[in-house]
């Protein structure tokens, strides 16, 4: 993935722009992996991109032909023909190079135009004239841009670790951020842990200008509540088809493609979609040789063609690699549930684009009890708080100051209730898929692959803006338990209809009324049977999950003793903030009492490392591997 720095400072020389976009590509660049830096200044203003070639965009950046107006573009426009042929009494003859395309079209219908878009990008357009920086995001927010603005000085880049080094004030923690962090298990909506540092908001047209800063959406995720109800056939029909244009335009250029590949329905349905002139291509599972995950991803790839590759490992995983992660995914989320860097260098070996199963719809709300019942908009909006918030609050309040998290937790829960002024749907499942969309997502799951961007480039069909948009027509019944999912699945490809699903361990089954009967009757067995379970029979190993993160951090003491423990003794967690004692108590639960702590544990030292790379610019036990120093 494309690196994307830039700074405004209308008293700077062009000299000085030139330093500074300097600094920050050499604090974002990773020794030993080739990239071609296309920088841009001007008095007043510079932007550069550091480009590892794997999408191919060619030259940047995209210049007007009167030299006023200059682009550079992070990522890819999938229907780049499609507005070629849409526009081609505008655009001159002959196929022009997606920045050019950008370009032309944003100086002739102005920003709206990318409305039209089809892809996962960043745009930044510059207007010498009018001395105007606009930024723009995709419609989800998948490719990070961050942005700070002080007094003179406004700097973004696809990295935090980018204003950083640029930064001209001293950096503070975000207390409201930090509590955030703790409370979701991730940000929401546009704040960071570095109080002033925002995350480019989705489908958001941010213009910086003398006069000051503006920001506004061009779409949102909402579902068209209004839209006439088709037959279930028609809709996993057209979902298929659909599905298939869109794993097609992503298999497009010269670069090598993979797929990670789970039991699950998403990758599942990406790889079956897959047309047979593209295989064999590398298929990766992550999970230990007996898991479910290998198993069933196994018996996918036979089925499919596919060229299946386990990526499993038996030794320690976590302390080895955990400042490497934070550096890279930058104490945002937590570290543990972003391993895959360890096994870099063998999927290097085989591809260079990774198709993902990355979701844009079937958030799983539709499984909330509570959600179902829910009968308002108030009453849906309950049910997501205490999905969401309610089962951390408990272990969130023994890791800060009583004082501190009564101060600060207010103010979060005000922010949360202000989200959904974003959420324009009036149905629970519709509102909770939507906020999940526009807030969570984001900032969790779209933030993961910043683990893998030095490498690789990542592409995700059900994220095509087709797909989406039918999608966002289909009413909740119909998507109650991925019924038009599994239906898509188990009638377009009944060569995989019968491999079971990691969730369930059992094969697709599409008839509704059928499964979920026979789900709930499960469910109860399982909670009747659980407590003589817990006595008699040792653990289950083959579980959904493809390890027993408890149990990891358990066999690697190193993750406390040799980070932990001195993050907290440098007072890297301010005691005005942090309650070091009930810290140290989650420590020896987990530990001596076999509690289960790792999520919070991990997101402490996500957060730890974050503070002492990035605010207090501490890069002594920086990987040598990823920073060019």
């Amino acid at each position: 993935m494309p690196n994307l720095v830039g700074v405004w400072a209308t008293r700077l020389s062009e000299e000085l722009i030139r330093q500074t976009l300097a600094a920050q590509l050499n604090r974002v660049r990773v020794p030993g992996v080739p990239y071609r830096e296309y920088v841009s200044t001007h008095p007043g203003f510079g932007m550069a991109l550091m480009d590892h070639g794997i999408l191919e965009n060619g030259e940047q950046p995209a210049e007007s032909e009167d030299g006023r107006t200059a682009l550079l573009l992070d990522g890819e426009i999938n229907n780049s023909e499609e507005l070629q042929k849409r526009f081609r009494d505008e655009l001159p003859a002959g196929r022009l190079r997606l920045p050019e395309l950008c370009l032309r079209l944003l100086s002739r219908h102005g920003p709206e135009v990318v409305r039209l878009f089809n892809g996962l990008f960043c745009l930044v357009v510059y207007d010498r004239q009018r001395k105007q920086v606009t930024l723009i995001s995709d419609r989800y927010g998948f490719r990070p841009l961050y942005y700070v603005s002080r007094p003179g000085t406004f700097l973004f880049g696809s990295e935090l670790k980018a204003l950083c080094v640029a930064d001209p004030n001293a950096r503070k923690i975000d207390e409201i951020g930090t509590l955030e962090l703790f409370c979701y298990g991730t940000h929401v909506m546009e704040r960071t842990s570095v109080e002033g540092y925002a995350r480019l908001a989705p489908a958001t047209i941010l213009a910086l200008h003398d006069s000051g800063l503006t920001q506004r959406r061009y779409w949102t995720y909402q579902y068209d509540e209004n839209a006439p109800t088709l037959d279930q056939q028609t809709y996993f029909t057209v979902c298929g088809t659909l599905l298939d244009r869109a794993v097609e335009r992503c298999m497009r250029g010269s670069h090598r493609i993979g797929i990670f590949l789970s039991g699950g329905y998403d990758s599942r349905s990406v790889a079956a979609s897959i047309r047979k002139h593209h295989q064999p291509i590398p298929a990766f599972t992550f999970g230990a040789p007996e898991s479910r995950d290998v198993r069933f991803a196994t018996l996918l790839s036979e089925r499919l063609g596919l060229e299946h590759i386990p990526l499993t490992a038996s030794e320690p995983y976590l302390y080895p690699h955990c400042r490497s992660i934070v550096w890279r995914t930058e104490g945002m989320i937590s570290f543990a549930n972003t391993t895959s860097i360890r096994h870099h260098a063998r999927m290097k070996q085989k591809m260079d684009v990774i198709l993902t199963g990355f979701l844009a719809e079937f958030g799983g709300s539709h499984a909330w009890p509570r959600l179902l019942l829910a009968r308002s908009r108030s009453q849906a909006i309950q049910a997501i708080f205490h999905r969401m918030l309610s089962s951390r609050l408990a272990i969130a309040r023994r890791v800060f100051q009583p004082a501190f998290f009564e101060r600060c937790f207010e103010a979060v829960r005000a922010r949360f209730q202000e989200s959904f002024a974003q959420v324009e749907n009036e149905h629970p499942l519709n509102i909770a898929d939507s906020w999940n969309l526009i807030h969570l997502q984001p900032r969790s799951t779209y933030h993961a692959p910043s683990i893998d961007r030095h490498l690789f480039e990542m592409r995700a069909p059900h994220m095509d803006a087709e797909f989406v948009d039918f999608l966002l027509t289909i009413p909740p019944y119909s998507r109650l338990e991925q019924r038009v999912y599994k239906k898509m699945i188990a009638y377009r490809f009944p060569e995989i209809r019968d491999v079971p699903c990691t969730n369930s361990g059992l094969p697709i089954n599409p008839h509704f009324a059928r499964e979920y009967a026979t789900m709930t009757l499960r469910y109860l067995g399982r909670r009747a049977a659980a407590p003589f379970k817990k006595l008699f029979l040792p653990r289950e190993p083959l579980g959904r999950e493809f390890r027993d993160l408890s149990e990891d951090f358990r066999a690697e003491p190193e993750l406390m003793d040799q980070i932990l423990r001195p993050l907290l003794e440098a007072e890297i967690f301010p005691p005005e903030l942090f309650n070091r004692s009930g810290i140290e108590q989650i420590v020896r639960e987990h530990y001596e009492q076999n509690a289960r702590h790792e999520s919070i544990l991990s997101l402490l030292i996500s957060w730890g490392l974050g503070v002492k790379y990035f605010l207090r610019d501490d890069l002594s036990d920086v990987p040598a591997e990823l920073w060019a120093g």
